[in-house]
């Protein structure tokens, strides 16, 4: 393939040569002018598992790069929507409240557990002795 391209510019050249000289060719300004249009240098790898491979690769990254900004797209307009709602941070539900709730009032109970037990166990007790 390079052999024939190679042989494709010595004649092109040689046709550049004649025409620059003025051997047989009347007006060659012309003939200079379309010449540059009809040389080309083609320059390809062949084909090979790895190059294929490669272009592969960037298509799927391509991909998952449009389908990222698709996916950050619809999370700011989740985030948009739901601005006005409870934080993330409270547990976004009332639920979250409740439980807080239920676990300081559980909380206290074993609190009051514990001091009902120190006081308890500070006053003597008198047994009543019955004979």
């Amino acid at each position: 393939m390079a052999r024939k391209a190679f042989g494709g510019f010595l004649v092109m050249a040689a046709i550049g040569l004649i025409a620059v000289g003025g051997f047989g060719v009347r007006d060659s300004r012309i003939f200079l002018a379309i010449l540059p249009a009809q040389v080309g240098v083609t320059l390809g790898v062949a084909p090979n598992p790895y190059n294929t491979l490669n272009a592969q690769l960037d298509a799927k990254q391509a991909q998952i790069n449009a389908e990222q900004a698709n996916l950050d797209a619809q999370q700011a307009a989740l985030d948009s929507s739901t601005a006005g709602a409870a934080s993330p941070a409270t547990g976004g539900s009332p639920l979250f409240g409740y439980l807080v709730i239920a676990v300081g009032i559980l909380a206290l109970l074993v609190g009051l557990n514990f001091y009902f037990d120190w006081l308890r166990s500070r006053t003597p007790r008198q047994i009543s002795s019955q004979s």
